[in-house]
């Protein structure tokens, strides 16, 4: 009887002289010589004869996850993994969003823009909420993270008793804590500032749209539609001398816009760069016309902008090339919870909340009542626990689509549309690893040289 197999999880990327090996649970990029690649190769359906002749080179291939014991079940341990990050994590992220209303009318938008804001009512539930996370369900941390529409609208109102009562909160529980926000930032003033250092609030993610003249065609106020450009650069420019508060420039573009965001640079002085984070978005109604060809040239031109950014001085956001979670979105987490102006509860921030039925209410005391039927559906089964991906190759670096709608939206004709990405991703790792000369490196190694 068979004792081992060779693990369909491996990659190899075969050279004149040597062969790079991946295994994608395992985890390590190795370099083997040709020689010993294809001796290997010979005792592929007779591991145990390998294991007789070759005892070194046996012994090297299955410390490195190349052969694996026939009762290894990979799948059952991933979503065993999958469970305990799901449920067992005691960090609490609790977004809020203030309102639906915004002082801009971005054409691209997808919430439904409304006048209304948070009542003192819901308010006070909130804070109460809070208390109940603490106290009750003994979290270890809090994560407050603000969104909406445009959260400072509501600064005095909304924002600020709650960073009050929170901080107080957390201090006196000894719970670590820490708050940030999305924003278009045209509210950020140099009087607020203060605060948000001494309330904990580590980041903001802040949008642009491109240049200035296209900013200011899509960001406008006023009835004479006047420009939030300089506005909120400077504001950018006013949090970042500060070194204490991380700063995301979101860049959302279009395929004829795209070219223009290298402008932003001349905007942020050299000095301060290296306090911004740059991230390229490609808006989602421009993204939905793309053609393969279109992917590949946005995708190369935008590595070329992320290249001019990291040039001069800024940080990029983090491509990561394979998944390092077991799980596919905050969202999927047991302990994440998004609460609307008016106390309806969400998993996600991706609905329409004018228009979306919520997962649950958050009641006047503080707790929040889930729709058992809906947060089941959602939370129940891992996102990669059925046929498709629990049989697929790849299945130790993707964690399965939306748990709002599991696998298929990510399959198109029966085909798994992420598959050529990975595959992609896999290639460029080993062609690194290769660079590099290692003979052996841990794939996060691998990846924080490509970023």
């Amino acid at each position: 009887m068979d004792n081992y197999r060779f693990s369909k999880y491996n990659h190899f990327l075969k050279r004149k002289n040597k062969v790079i090996g991946y295994n994608l649970y395992n985890q390590y990029l190795f370099a083997i010589d040709r020689q010993k690649y294809d001796l290997l190769m010979s005792y592929k359906i007779k591991l145990e004869q390998l294991e007789a002749d070759e005892p070194v080179l046996f012994s090297t291939m299955y410390k490195l996850g190349i052969i694996e014991d026939m009762r290894m079940d990979i799948p059952s341990i991933l979503l065993m993994r999958n469970r305990q990050q799901v449920f067992s994590n005691k960090n609490y992220r609790l977004i809020i969003n203030p309102t639906l209303n915004c002082n801009f009318s971005c054409w691209y938008c997808y919430e439904t823009r409304s006048k209304k804001k948070m009542d003192k009512e819901v308010l006070e539930s909130i804070i109460k909420c809070i208390g109940i996370l603490i106290k009750e369900e003994k979290i270890s941390s809090l994560h407050l993270d603000f969104f909406g529409g445009e959260p400072l609208l509501c600064f005095e109102s909304i924002l600020k008793p709650i960073c009050i009562a929170a901080k107080k909160l957390c201090i006196e529980n000894n719970i670590h804590f820490h708050i940030s926000m999305t924003t278009n930032a045209f509210f950020i003033t140099e009087k607020r500032i203060p605060f948000f250092i001494e309330h904990n609030v580590t980041g903001f993610q802040i949008t642009l749209d491109c240049n200035k003249e296209n900013h200011d065609n899509t960001r406008f106020y006023g009835k004479h539609k006047k420009g939030s450009f300089d506005t909120i650069v400077n504001n950018i420019n006013l949090l970042a001398q500060t070194r204490k508060i991380g700063i995301m420039i979101r860049i959302n573009y279009t395929k004829s816009t795209l070219n223009t965001c290298i402008e932003i640079i001349n905007h942020i002085p050299v000095e301060i760069r290296g306090e911004i984070q740059i991230a390229l978005a490609q808006i989602w109604q421009d993204r939905s016309e793309n053609t393969d060809l279109d992917r590949k040239i946005l995708l190369k031109r935008e590595n070329e902008i992320y290249n001019t950014f990291k040039q001069s001085g800024f940080s990029v956001r983090t491509k990561r090339f394979v998944c390092d979670e077991n799980y596919a979105c905050y969202a999927d987490l047991h302990n994440t919870a998004v609460i609307n102006y008016d106390g309806r509860v969400f998993k996600c921030t991706t609905p329409d909340f004018e228009k979306a039925k919520e997962d649950g209410v958050l009641s006047s005391d503080g707790k929040i009542i889930w729709n058992e039927k809906i947060i089941m559906k959602r939370l129940a089964r891992a996102t990669f626990d059925n046929k498709i991906c629990l049989k697929c190759s790849l299945l130790p670096i993707c964690s399965g689509g939306c748990s709002t709608n599991p696998v298929f939206v990510r399959m198109v004709n029966n085909k798994c549309t992420f598959k050529p990405m990975y595959q992609q991703n896999i290639l460029k790792l080993m062609q690194q690893f290769e660079k590099t000369g290692y003979k052996l490196r841990h794939v996060s190694v691998i990846q924080s040289l490509l970023q």
